[in-house]
């Protein structure tokens, strides 16, 4: 299987391919946001300036929690025997709840503001609705490449 030859380096590589698209993403809201948030979350606190050494820190150990999560729920290393489906209830459920406890501790926004969490929700929807489009597409890429593959060795024999 292809997830028995990865090395520490492809996990690491995973992590700091995850903290990029993270940071990204965070960009684009600074851009969008940043100057409106300041004051108001800690995240955004030097406005669409840039980050903090703490923001990027707390960014950075979220990339790490979620590449363990997805080690631990949607491969086969650590679970064999659970379909799919609750592989990605568990993947999911962890993310959500890892986001929740970031905002909270780390005072991402007011915790009584409704429309920050709604924002939040929204913003958590869409980044995960991308994110699925993007392993789907990878995914189906790969699934092709392999078809040929098979069908290049059926055609020698």
């Amino acid at each position: 299987m292809m997830e028995d030859n990865k090395t520490i380096f492809n996990y690491i590589s995973q992590v700091f391919a995850t903290y990029g698209m993270i940071l990204f993403i965070f960009i684009i809201f600074g851009i969008m946001i940043g100057d409106n948030a300041s004051g108001y979350s800690s995240l955004f606190e030097l406005g669409n300036q840039g980050f903090s050494i703490a923001t990027l820190l707390q960014l950075f150990i979220l990339a790490v929690i979620i590449s363990v999560t997805q080690i631990a729920f949607l491969t086969d290393r650590l679970i064999k025997n659970l379909s799919i489906f609750f592989r990605n209830v568990l993947f999911f459920g962890t993310i959500v709840i890892t986001f929740v406890t970031f905002a909270i501790l780390f005072e991402w926004f007011p915790i009584d503001d409704v429309k920050a969490w709604i924002g939040f929700v929204l913003s958590f929807v869409v980044c995960t609705a991308i994110s699925v489009t993007i392993s789907r597409l990878e995914e189906q890429a790969e699934n092709k490449k392999m078809e040929q593959a098979l069908n290049k060795i059926k055609n020698k024999k």
